[in-house]
């Protein structure tokens, strides 16, 4: 019998620890409801689970990324609907003008609503954006040529920015201490400061140009020319972000105004109202174009949208599958171990007790 050492206690004491450990993550499980609360209990686990929540909370992001897009179809929808209707309007009145029941004065009236209804066409396009994206005047997705004479050297501008701008070819000149921008019959002046950083918003353009300490009161000159391009929405995040996981549409595919649809010619005569009808016959096409444009997009973007939260749906469920915790296996095993930290104080103090029995043997 020995008193130094008490073996029996320290057993005790070892699966009493052990015990109690368990018991200790038994709770951080139960607690938070997850089986891997740390990198010990399954670094593997942790890792493909981390992976698979960074993945569900992207495809959250681009299920309303796909939601956006619907949105911004729908708003090109409605304008474009709008424009089907001033021509409809507009083949109406150039077929009253195309009649000589109809005298010069009355077809007078008539061209003064057919351009009425053509500018109020530009003017719909113009104004129909998302975000500051244009979206029927061809410009959606559009950037500016690198080949602008505008950025070139010794001009003073550095960059160029669009908000809304139309494609095509926009001309700089400079006279004293201001800039012109010209788009066709359309002009905007701005004053300009030598060797001052600046930017010149040309409003009536959608275009804003910044200069640098080179600009001087005469060197902005040349031309920007405004590129068609694709406008993007990522609508799913499988790895491939810049191809399948993208869906692109053209920004000439949606473009709308009457110098595109070629509407130019004014019901002021017989002969020019005929002439109107065949060229409104045209647009009415490509306003069709572009509406079967428009809505294929929507109905592949609604398909996108609800693969994607499918996608999620079964992301979340493996990620659960590793992380989460069953509750009720869990339990049992907590109930198990607080009944053995019990079991293991009480033969903790039955070990401490054993060295009371060599007292006996001194008294004697």
């Amino acid at each position: 019998m020995r008193i130094n050492t008490n073996v029996s206690a320290l057993r005790s004491q070892r699966s009493l620890g052990a015990v109690e450990e368990a018991v200790s993550k038994s709770m951080a499980k139960l607690s938070s409801g997850f089986r891997i609360t740390r990198a010990g209990d399954d670094a593997a686990g942790l890792g493909i689970a981390n992976v698979l929540r960074a993945d569900i909370r992207a495809l959250g992001q681009a299920a309303r990324n796909a939601e956006q897009a619907g949105s911004v179809l729908n708003i090109a929808d409605g304008a474009a609907g709008t424009v089907q209707k001033m021509l409809e309007r507009m083949k109406e009145l150039a077929a009253q003008a195309s009649s000589d029941s109809v005298d010069s004065a009355g077809r007078s009236r008539i061209t003064t609503e057919y351009q009425a209804l053509r500018a109020e066409i530009d003017r719909t396009v113009a104004t129909v954006k998302f975000q500051g994206n244009a979206l029927l005047n061809g410009a959606f997705g559009a950037t500016v040529d690198a080949a602008s004479t505008v950025l070139g050297a010794g001009t003073g501008v550095y960059a160029a920015r669009l908000n809304g701008a139309g494609t095509g070819a926009y001309t700089f000149s400079s006279g004293s201490n201001v800039v012109t921008l010209t788009n066709g019959s359309t002009s905007q002046t701005l004053g300009v400061t030598s060797a001052t950083k600046q930017t010149l918003n040309f409003s009536s353009f959608g275009i804003s140009v910044d200069t640098d300490m080179a600009v001087g009161a005469a060197t902005v000159a040349g031309n920007i020319t405004i590129a068609a391009g694709s406008g993007s929405f990522l609508v799913s995040a499988s790895g491939q972000y810049s191809t399948n996981d993208q869906i692109t549409i053209s920004g000439s595919s949606l473009d709308l105004r009457s110098s595109t649809l070629t509407i130019a010619t004014d019901p002021s005569s017989l002969a020019n109202a005929q002439a109107a009808l065949a060229e409104i016959d045209v647009a009415i096409t490509q306003v069709n174009v572009a509406v079967g444009v428009i809505g294929s997009l929507q109905s592949r973007i609604e398909t996108a949208t609800e693969n994607v939260k499918t996608t999620m749906q079964n992301f979340s469920a493996a990620e659960s599958t590793i992380r989460d915790l069953d509750m009720a296996e869990e339990m049992t095993t907590f109930t198990k171990n607080q009944i053995l930290v019990q079991a293991g104080t009480a033969m903790l103090a039955q070990a401490n007790q054993a060295g009371q029995s060599v007292l006996t043997l001194l008294r004697g």
